[in-house]
């Protein structure tokens, strides 16, 4: 749902005013047209089909300037109402005036005026509806049916007011003040409530997207560590070995052992590239739409490179073409469980995807030792891990992640041996998932 603005709000109030003025316009043009057929009744027809008229085209008019994306001020809004008040003052006048049954309409203007704008406007709307009821007590065409049987009415000619219709007017009066005063009050105390939500809710966006990258960074720096162990171990062998003098003349084994120091330096170095790239693409979420087979044909094959001392079986199924664009974490997230089963044993490890129009499911099965129950339900948080340089941390931040993108993994006993990993990604995880298949 889009956030409600400013400008979306009074938009929707210039629409919804136009909805209520169909209220008296249809009202009082039903009664004309009744008093019309009716006959006997001596009103100025004329001039009440004009100012009908005139208030249809308000009508029209105003309705067409809410579709208008301009910004609507208050000033334009109190006008609006403003020209409320003036047309059902001349149609009262030319109708009875203060004798009119829909003279209670004044309170309308006041009452949305109170809602929608400052109290200065809501007071200047207020007055400008008493004098206006306050004027047709002593001016407006008389309509002798329309008067309260009493001895006199506030027409033309009567020595008089009628209390019945002075006591309206006073009831009015009060009416009008007790809008100003309290509804004001209590619209301006929903306003400060609603914009207190707005800030609260804003806060916690921003607080939930620091968390989502912090989280999002620690699963990388966790994906990280995976790939610089093995090469970084690499090198201090060589370094261990290097302590004691090597044979005389031993030349071809020093140039075999910097060799594979290049060789390590070089997978360090692209441990390093991927977590600089893949953390550019965090701080701007940026990701691109591809269909799923590339998507998980590309994710296994960067883990490969990443780890070529592991011995991987991969079937990738061909699914529907549907395409996906995950969150950059979500590849990191799955890189660590996969780094746990090769290093759990490097020379087995079986990684199977398939995925329909729904989700997707990633298992990965190893041939180690098996892991702890307490480990696998991941429910106390991080674990100590089993590794010699393990941090404990990287399986508990694939499951944060994976479950705040709605994915799941599930980590069970297999029955040959080994420990297998089912991860299941909802497609709805995808930030932008493609409506239609993939050509």
């Amino acid at each position: 749902m889009a956030p409600v603005t400013a400008h979306s709000a009074a938009h929707q109030n210039l629409r919804t005013l136009c909805l209520i003025r169909l209220i008296p316009f249809g009202g009082q043009t039903l009664a004309a047209l009744y008093l019309a057929l009716a006959g006997g009744w001596q009103l100025p027809w004329p001039p009440l089909a004009a100012l009908l008229a005139a208030f249809a085209a308000l009508i029209a008019l105003s309705w067409r300037r809410a579709q208008n994306p301009r910004p609507i001020a208050d000033g334009e809004f109190f006008a609006q109402l403003v020209a409320d008040a003036l047309i059902l003052t001349l149609l009262l006048y030319l109708s009875g005036g203060a004798t009119n049954p829909f003279v209670s309409y004044y309170l309308v203007p006041i009452t949305i005026a109170a809602i929608t704008l400052p109290r200065g406007l809501t007071l200047a709307i207020g007055l400008l509806c008493v004098a206006a009821y306050g004027g047709l007590l002593f001016w407006h065409v008389a309509v002798p049916a329309l008067a309260p049987p009493a001895s006199g009415h506030g027409g033309h000619g009567d020595a008089g007011l009628n209390s019945h219709v002075l006591g309206m007017w006073v009831n009015f009066a009060v009416s009008a003040l007790l809008i100003i005063v309290f509804v004001t009050r209590m619209a301006a105390a929903v306003k400060a409530r609603d914009q207190a939500l707005l800030r609260q809710g804003a806060e916690a966006r921003a607080r939930q997207l620091e968390d989502e990258q912090l989280l999002a960074v620690a699963t990388l720096a966790a994906s990280a560590a995976h790939d610089l162990g093995t090469p970084l171990n690499t090198i201090r062998l060589i370094a261990d070995d290097w302590r004691s003098p090597p044979p005389d003349g031993d030349v071809a084994a020093c140039r075999e052992d910097m060799a594979l120091i290049s060789t390590q330096v070089t997978r360090c170095q692209d441990s390093l590239r991927k977590l600089s790239a893949t953390a550019r693409a965090f701080s701007r979420q940026e990701s691109e739409e591809q269909d799923a087979h590339s998507y998980f044909t590309e994710l296994v094959d960067r883990w490969l490179l990443m780890r070529p001392d592991v011995n991987a079986r991969c079937e990738i199924a061909d699914g529907e073409a549907v395409a996906v664009n995950f969150h950059p974490s979500l590849a990191a997230s799955i890189h660590n469980i996969l780094n746990n089963a090769a290093d759990a044993s490097p020379d087995h490890v079986a990684i199977t995807v398939r995925w329909d129009r729904e989700q997707a499911t990633v298992a990965i099965r190893d041939r180690g030792p098996g892991i702890d129950p307490a480990r696998a339900d991941g429910g106390n948080g991080p674990q100590a891990s089993d590794k010699r340089d393990g941090l404990g941390l990287g399986l508990f931040l694939s499951r944060s992640i994976l479950a705040r993108h709605g994915a799941s993994i599930d980590l069970s006993p297999h029955p040959e041996g080994g420990t297998l990993a089912v991860i299941q990604l909802p497609l709805a995880a995808s930030r932008h998932p493609s409506d239609e298949p993939l050509p």
